[in-house]
């Protein structure tokens, strides 16, 4: 019989033909915590980022939700991790909005890299593109010479 349990959803939206809005919930007994962040596809710059503690367990929870403000002008790219945890982790922070926003980031790189390939684009040609982005951090594509069978959604 499980004594805890934490849900974890993330939301893309294409905002115009430039912008993208990843929003993400954490929900457990103690918490409901929802974060939002607008970035620029081309540059993955931040162009807006807000949390909202819907539910937490103390009142001071609530004042680590304006400090999300200051990722804006932050680029998704590599050093990203380090300075969220600065920005709105540690003592003055709250390691859940770091864990949202980290999940967050990943949807954001995926969704630029996979879900916004061109629909004319031959399966194919996808995967290849697919596999060097993932080249190295995946364990299949870093096994590529073993031939492995794609048995995923062929609507990349």
């Amino acid at each position: 019989m499980p004594i805890f349990e934490r849900e974890k959803s993330i939301k893309l939206s294409q905002l115009d033909d430039n912008s993208l809005e990843v929003t993400a919930l954490l929900k457990d007994k103690f918490h409901e915590i929802r974060t939002s962040i607008v970035f620029e596809i081309n540059s993955k710059l931040i162009l807006q980022a807000k949390a909202e503690m819907i539910t937490a367990p103390f009142d001071l929870c609530h004042e680590v939700c304006p400090r999300m403000n200051d990722l804006v002008g932050l680029r998704i790219k590599k050093g990203v991790r380090k300075m969220t945890r600065e920005i709105v982790g540690n003592s003055h922070g709250c390691a859940h909005l770091v864990d949202l926003v980290m999940d967050s980031f990943k949807v954001a790189v995926q969704a630029t890299e996979y879900c916004l390939l061109p629909a004319e684009m031959p399966f194919e040609e996808k995967l290849q593109k697919i596999q060097s982005i993932n080249m190295g951090i995946c364990h299949t594509y870093s096994n590529l010479n073993r031939k492995p069978k794609y048995v995923g959604n062929r609507d990349l």
